[in-house]
């Protein structure tokens, strides 16, 4: 039995010595990364951000990383929270009336003389300006309810928005490239890091993206269409970072 357990030990610490004999530290001054051996980093040149690309060799594919202390890194794909949160859903302002000036509504009464100086006239009837409905109008986001679903059949949210006394309900659907990542956030004392890699291997983005929760300091990595295996060493890189 001792001699199993013995065998099997040493077969542990083999193959554990072999998979460090594998993999490399790349210290690129700003942080260091653990790579496979084979992996080379390349040197690029940035204006306002540290950046660079790391070369997978075996199957000629790229990783490219962007630091910044200006927060310039992009965030990589959108969250359905972070993409509901910036609204980019919203196709205009949805309480607009035909022949209405908009404006601020610190500025309407600016505007309504502005508009009479121009049209040479005294009436204030004949301009008509009004306060702009998007800062004033209340969104509630929420699941279809199932009548909802019927009438709204590919809506992932429905919005309910309200300006004074009336409600519209706007479908949103939620873009193809969110629904064909997985994406997980995670938070740390330093940071937010947002892991990103495709549903299918070879279909989609594999990245890292961290947030400073203290400054506008952010950093990204990312590579498109990995396959399967460059993906996994790729998510087993990204845990190494050490940002310094």
């Amino acid at each position: 039995m001792k001699k199993i357990y013995l065998a099997a030990l040493l077969l542990l610490l083999f193959s554990c010595s072999f998979m460090i004999d594998d993999f490399k530290q790349l210290d690129l001054n700003e942080f260091k990364i653990t790579v496979p051996k084979s992996w080379e980093y390349i040197k690029q040149r940035g204006v306002d951000s540290f950046i660079g690309l790391i070369s997978i060799k075996s199957s000629k594919s790229t990783l490219q990383f962007d630091l910044s202390n200006s927060g310039y890194a992009n965030s990589l794909i959108l969250t359905e929270q972070e993409y509901l949160e910036q609204e980019e859903w919203k196709q205009g302002s949805y309480f607009y009336k035909d022949g209405v000036t908009y404006t601020a509504d610190f500025n309407v009464k600016n505007e309504r003389t502005t508009q009479m100086k121009k049209l040479g006239t005294t009436d204030s009837t004949l301009v008509h300006v009004e306060a702009d409905p998007s800062y004033q109008t209340k969104t509630l986001v929420h699941l279809p309810s199932p009548s909802q679903k019927v009438k709204y059949a590919t809506a992932d949210y429905i919005a309910d928005l309200t300006y004074n006394d009336s409600t519209i309900f706007v479908p949103i659907e939620i873009p193809t490239v969110i629904k064909m990542h997985n994406i997980k956030i995670d938070t740390i004392e330093k940071y937010v890091i947002k892991t990103i890699w495709p549903k299918i291997p070879g279909k989609g983005m594999t990245g890292v993206y961290f947030k400073s929760r203290n400054s506008r300091f952010n950093f990204q990595m990312s590579a498109a269409d990995l396959s399967k295996s460059d993906q996994d060493l790729a998510l087993q890189a990204f845990k190494s970072i050490v940002i310094k």
